[in-house]
């Protein structure tokens, strides 16, 4: 049998630490229609995250589980990859991407309730902590946040720290689903949530990683290139030994490889940064990857959006737009990130429409007033120290 616990709110729960008593759990919950779900992880040392435990709660039980005891959390997993469960988390990517792991498929449906409450006037991204005191008034304990959730045994007090994740969020998707309910949103939610469980939300391509190696647009075409291979290379070396990229090479160091494009140990030796350890082990593959990409075609070089860099016009320009983008928001009481970003209004300027600003919802909401603004046929001004939309 699995140890029992209580919570100081006086709610009971279980540990479950071995195959019998997870399949006998999973087994007595596998009719519910929703599911609350939360993980702790820990990712500094690694790759990819280390799942430590996995809160879970149905309408009448709670459970901690626990993976590094457990040898086989198939049942959990069978759970949770049931289609007729509705899997309810806050904050769910980092969680699905766990999962996604496992199975190289995201468990669906899910309902985020983080991103649900940006559409009812809570704060963009807002915490769990901050969602249930706003919502169910209570303030939760914060002092195992940052706790190291590979070490074990885990006490009482971790574990009734863990279960909370899971206990108010029963209350809150209940109460956000009826706020979403009385506000006729409940359908807005469901390209958010088919994207955030798209297989293409967690996919990797090593190919594209130079784009987010900080200070990659201040190369030139070739170095992009040469960017582009060695971040490509790196991002296959950290996926093979489970460590953070950052620790096979820094973006610093990478830049500086692209930049000089050294063609011996001696230049090598040169790059701030690259120790000899690392020369020792891959300087040699580091170099043949310079070589390689210093023939590669100019077609094949990587580009930057074509507004990088935005003119003072543009940028006067996007500030309008971004203006009626909160002006939109604001009439809805919602959140102005959860229709566009200022990056979004730069990649409708550079003719990318590909952006969600411009589909379902969001472009019925916001979208098409922007549209007529550039077309001209409404005008943006001011009245009494307000802005306001005037249609022509």
């Amino acid at each position: 049998m699995p140890t029992t616990y209580q919570t100081a709110s006086n709610h009971s729960f279980s540990y479950i630490d071995n195959n019998d008593d997870l399949q006998t759990y999973c087994d007595s919950i596998k009719e519910s229609s929703t599911l609350f779900i939360d993980t702790e992880f820990i990712r500094e040392k690694t790759y990819a995250p280390i799942l430590c435990l996995i809160q879970i709660a149905s309408e009448e039980t709670l459970a901690c589980i626990d993976p590094l005891a457990i040898t086989n959390i198939e049942p959990f997993l069978e759970l949770i990859y049931n289609d007729s469960i509705t899997k309810v988390f806050h904050a769910a990517r980092q969680d699905l991407e766990i999962f996604y792991n496992l199975r190289h498929t995201a468990p669906k449906p899910v309902f985020d309730t983080q991103i649900a409450a940006s559409l009812l006037g809570h704060a963009d991204q807002i915490g769990y902590g901050n969602l249930v005191n706003a919502i169910v008034k209570v303030s939760l304990d914060k002092k195992y946040a940052r706790t190291d959730w590979t070490q074990r045994p885990l006490s009482k007090a971790q574990l009734e720290y863990a279960i909370n994740d899971v206990i108010y969020l029963r209350d809150i998707y209940s109460i956000i689903c009826q706020q979403l309910t009385d506000n006729n949103r409940r359908q807005w939610l469901n390209d958010d949530f088919e994207l955030l469980t798209a297989d293409s939300t967690f996919q990797i391509s090593p190919e594209k990683m130079w784009r987010k190696v900080k200070g990659h647009n201040k190369l030139g075409g070739l170095q992009r290139a040469i960017l582009q291979d060695l971040a490509a290379w790196r991002e296959q070396r950290a996926i093979q030994s489970d460590k953070p990229r950052k620790w096979i090479l820094s973006d610093d160091i990478l830049l500086s490889l692209a930049q000089h494009q050294p063609d011996s140990t001696a230049k090598l030796e040169k790059i701030r940064g690259l120790t000899d350890g690392i020369i020792r082990k891959s300087g040699a593959a580091l170099m043949n990857i310079i070589k390689e990409s210093l023939q590669r075609p100019q077609e094949t070089w990587p580009t930057l959006p074509k507004f990088a860099k935005t003119t003072l016009q543009q940028d006067a320009l996007i500030d309008c737009m971004m203006a009626i983008v909160r002006l939109c928001a604001a009439k809805e009481k919602i959140s102005s990130s959860m229709l566009c970003s200022r990056k979004d209004l730069e990649k409708w300027l550079g003719n990318d429409d590909s952006i969600a600003l411009l589909s379902g919802w969001r472009k019925k909401l916001a979208g098409t007033q922007v549209a007529d603004f550039l077309n001209g046929d409404i005008t943006l001004s001011s009245d009494t120290n307000k802005l306001k939309l005037t249609h022509k």
